[in-house]
C-alpha cells in the first residue's frame, strides 16, 4: 500500500455562525465533485472556517483590542507587531486574530477549544458518512512579523 493523497474538498459555502460544519463538509465531500471519505481517512479543516461556524467573528474596529483580549503574554514586540501567547498556549503573531476572507468590518478569533471542535466534527462526520475519520484544525502560524 503506503503512500497518501492530498485531495480538496471543494463546493464548501460561506460559513456563518451556527452552520453545522459536519453537515456542509459531509455533503461537500460525498457530493458529485467531492473526493469521499474512507475509514482512517483525515480530513483537514482550517481553523478559520471552524471559528466562523463557532461565532468566533467579532467586530474588527479595534484590532488591537481583539489581540489583547486573546494573548496572555507578549513574547516581542516589533513596532506595531506583536508576536503573542494565545490562552491555547500557541505562541504566533497577532494571537491569530485575522481579518481576511471575513465580512468587512470583523476579525475572526482563533477556535476556544481546537481540540473538542475537532472530536465534534469527527463526531458528526462518523454520524452522517459512517466512517471513522481523523480531523485536524489547523491555521498556518508561519511568517510571525509579516504585516498584513
Amino acid at each position: 500500500m503506503g503512500g497518501y493523497s492530498v485531495l480538496p474538498v471543494t463546493g464548501v459555502p460561506e460559513v456563518s455562525e451556527g452552520d453545522d460544519l459536519a453537515d456542509l463538509l459531509a455533503a461537500a465531500v460525498s457530493g458529485p465533485d467531492g473526493p469521499g471519505l474512507r475509514d482512517d481517512d483525515l480530513l483537514v479543516v482550517s481553523s478559520k472556517v471552524v471559528s466562523k461556524s463557532e461565532g468566533r467573528t467579532v467586530p474588527g474596529s479595534d484590532r488591537e483590542a481583539a489581540i489583547d483580549a486573546e494573548a496572555v503574554r507578549v513574547v516581542a514586540r516589533r513596532g506595531s507587531l506583536r508576536v503573542v501567547e494565545t490562552r491555547h498556549g500557541f505562541v504566533m503573531a497577532a494571537a491569530g486574530v485575522d481579518a481576511s476572507n471575513t465580512a468587512a468590518g470583523t476579525v475572526v478569533l482563533l477556535p476556544l477549544d481546537p481540540d473538542a471542535s475537532a472530536r465534534r466534527l469527527r463526531a458528526g462526520l462518523g454520524d452522517r458518512l459512517g466512517v471513522g475519520v481523523g480531523v485536524l484544525v489547523t491555521d498556518t502560524f508561519g511568517r510571525p512579523w509579516r504585516e498584513g
